[in-house]
């Protein structure tokens, strides 16, 4: 797949709601665009498990998020973690583009961008 032109800090936010409603999920700072996290979620998924992606992705909040997410999966190294929850999901992270929220039970990918104007 060819990527567009497009800025590089394309922030946003991947996480997983559990059967009971609640999320566990973190920020991401590089490649937040439909065209590169769709995919990079669902090749995830397909070559591990929704449990896996639960996991990694707790462990992104402790270093802050991921710098990007995909191939290498390159988290952050903050000093401090950032956790998202169902609390603040919703939430503006630093600039989110869209937010990408996977089915625990289905690894179905419900993805919400940001409206301007």
């Amino acid at each position: 797949m060819r990527k567009r032109n497009r800025p590089m800090s394309t922030h946003c936010a991947i996480g997983i709601e559990m059967e009971d409603g609640s999320i566990t999920g973190c920020y991401v700072h590089y490649d937040g665009f439909e065209e590169h996290m769709v995919p990079a979620i669902e090749s995830y998924i397909e070559k591990n498990t929704t449990t896996s992606l639960y996991i990694l992705i707790a462990r992104a909040q402790s270093k802050g998020g991921f710098r990007s997410f995909g191939e290498d999966n390159d988290l952050l190294d903050d000093c401090e973690p950032y956790v998202i929850t169902s609390d603040n999901w919703s939430d503006d992270h630093m600039g989110t583009y869209a937010w990408y929220l996977i089915n625990y039970n289905t690894g179905l990918i419900d993805t919400t961008r940001r409206s301007y104007g």
